[in-house]
């Protein structure tokens, strides 16, 4: 994901909006996350897919496969050590 800065974001709006129709952008102040911009059809997405919580008796057994086989990035594995 692309970050610009507030003064960025202010100087070059067209720009973080050209590129939030691709991809979320962050927006950070004083060096700290504050903003995602992002495109109509991303949000929309996003609410969608928030309401289409499903229970595990609801998924076919295919999904609930690829569901556990799924592993993390190597890149996360001292992650593993919060789940102790």
């Amino acid at each position: 994901m692309r970050t610009v800065t507030g003064e960025q974001l202010q100087k070059r709006s067209g720009e973080v909006r050209a590129e939030a129709r691709r991809a979320p952008v962050e927006v950070t102040y004083h060096g700290r996350p504050e903003l995602i911009v992002m495109s109509v059809e991303d949000y929309a997405v996003l609410r969608i897919n928030r309401k289409l919580a499903a229970h595990r008796d609801e998924m076919a057994a295919a999904k609930l496969e690829r569901i556990a086989g799924n592993r993390m990035d190597a890149a996360h594995a001292d992650l593993d050590a919060l789940m102790d």
